[in-house]
């Protein structure tokens, strides 16, 4: 190739990775939807990886509590996007509506709630959505229907109120 061509081949590889990296969604905004749909106090630390990569949402985002400590927010574009967005708490941040009860009883879900479920194997974990078939505190086992497949899967809530998948 002579270097003309290359000179253009190189402009248009960097005007291509320029484009690309304007159509990325920032995560600050992700993370502050997070903690507002939470209603936690500003110690509160949203946990989105940053290497993630989504595309850039048009319209405002929206989010919901999944569970206690983890939020679920949504790009409204279509196709657009979903991410449940896990909260770690800090020592003074609680939940708005479980402040007021004992912290022990704060984590609970009824039949219906949306819940995250957990599976570990080794060092790989995976989360995804739910609906609780029963009621249970922290620690309770409980069936959880998966979003996705609809099948039936037994878990533990855990205190952070996502659903351990046991076996």
């Amino acid at each position: 190739m002579d270097r003309p061509r290359q000179f253009l081949a190189c402009l248009l590889l960097a005007a291509t990775a320029a484009v690309a990296a304007q159509d990325v969604q920032p995560l600050q905004p992700i993370r502050d939807a997070a903690i507002s749909a939470l209603q936690v106090d500003a110690s509160a630390q949203a946990m989105v990886a940053p290497g993630l990569r989504l595309p850039a949402c048009r319209q405002p985002l929206t989010a919901s509590a999944s569970s206690p400590t983890v939020a679920d927010v949504r790009c409204p574009d279509s196709p657009g996007w979903r991410l449940f967005v896990p909260l770690r708490l800090g020592a003074m941040a609680q939940p708005a509506r479980a402040a007021e009860e004992n912290p022990a009883l704060a984590v609970m879900v009824k039949r219906g709630d949306p819940v995250v479920l957990r599976a570990s194997l080794g060092g790989t974990e995976v989360r995804m959505g739910g609906k609780a078939l029963g009621q249970a505190r922290a620690g309770g086992i409980l069936n959880v229907e998966n979003d996705s497949s609809h099948r039936i899967i037994r878990g533990r809530l855990a205190a952070d109120g996502t659903v351990e998948v046991v076996n």
